[in-house]
């Protein structure tokens, strides 16, 4: 999976924006951002990156983040709200 079809599926999903960040940190929200390491997926709050995990590559990533946000409670509430 590259970061284009997440953001497809992402959309298809109906996945508040709010919920997450491509490229770069936003706070209180999951990010998925590419460094010189590899690929960075965590949750921003306050300045921190709680939860980080690094991938060597962006299918990995991109698949981790998309399970996160799937299993996110306040996520899979909202996706439900505004989808019946």
């Amino acid at each position: 999976m590259t970061i284009n079809e997440l953001r497809a599926d992402l959309q298809r999903r109906q996945v508040p924006e709010l919920a997450y960040s491509i490229g770069r940190d936003e706070n209180e929200s999951y990010c998925l951002i590419r460094e010189r390491d590899g690929w960075h997926i965590y949750y921003s709050e306050r300045g921190n990156r709680n939860a980080e995990t690094v991938f060597a590559s962006e299918s990995a990533a991109c698949e981790e983040l998309l399970r996160w946000l799937l299993n996110d409670r306040t996520v899979r509430e909202w996706i439900d709200e505004h989808n019946t």
